[in-house]
């Protein structure tokens, strides 16, 4: 066949001059491209698809994670497909080929008690205590993303119909059930708290001391407090929230 130095060095210089990527991604690239290489004594050309899969085959033998073989496969595909674009070869042994899935991690939940606990956490009645009790309730007793939840506005809010208008990603709104828990805590923050904050009329629901929107960083740092007070023990986002809420319904029995 070719030289393998030689081809693996031609596509080195573009990957750096025309892709400009880093030393540390072609030093990848080309340990990758080397370890394929070694496997064959053929032509480039002759190369064939039974000849990937194989090499898939040997990589999973040899204990690589998919991941890592995913990885692989997506430098082979860059590999040929610049040896198409030099006329060295007329098309890919990678097409029809699919790279081996990476496994998803599953979210981090917490569980129904450590969720009351955190819920709990969240004591006296200040202003501040009385709006993120609320904020905490709704985000998981609604299943919102943080952005959805700090977008809420007072109108957005139907305590006659127990249910919660949410403008989500691309103005797309949708009607979310509003839980005993957090219409209690809800009503219990408009009534008594946020007309302590309210000091400019502002449409938002959840409002600073200065009676601004509260911040994804403010809610970010009060979050990781009463979370800390919990005592869970377990590094978690506001975002976990919203993958327990579906973990909890569904473990009650509630349709997929």
């Amino acid at each position: 066949m070719e030289n393998k130095e030689e081809l693996i060095q031609e596509f080195t210089y573009y990957l750096r001059a025309e892709r400009e990527l880093s030393d540390n991604t072609v030093k990848a690239y080309r340990r990758d491209l080397s370890l394929f290489l070694d496997n064959f004594n053929k032509k480039l050309d002759d190369i064939n698809r039974d000849d990937i899969i194989e090499y898939i085959e040997n990589l999973r033998d040899s204990d690589y994670s998919s991941t890592t073989i995913a990885r692989k496969m997506s430098s082979l595909r860059m590999f040929f497909r610049f040896y198409i674009g030099e006329g060295i070869i007329e098309e890919s042994p990678m097409s029809n080929v699919e790279s081996p899935r990476a496994k998803r991690k599953l979210p981090n939940i917490l569980t129904f008690d450590e969720v009351e606990s955190l819920l709990n956490s969240v004591d006296g009645n200040s202003s501040f205590s009385l709006r993120d009790r609320a904020m905490l309730e709704v985000i998981y007793g609604c299943g919102l993303r943080v952005s959805e939840l700090l977008n809420l506005h007072k109108e957005d809010i139907f305590f006659k119909e127990d249910f919660i208008r949410i403008k989500g990603k691309g103005s797309k709104e949708r009607i979310v059930p509003l839980g005993s828990k957090a219409k209690e805590a809800l009503m219990e923050y408009i009534t008594i708290a946020r007309p302590e904050l309210d000091k400019k009329d502002s449409p938002v629901l959840f409002l600073t001391r200065s009676g601004r929107k509260l911040s994804r960083m403010g809610f970010w740092k009060r979050f990781q407090q009463y979370l800390a007070k919990s005592g869970t023990g377990k590094e978690v986002t506001p975002h976990t929230l919203r993958h327990s809420f579906a973990t909890h319904l569904l473990e009650r029995g509630a349709n997929l």
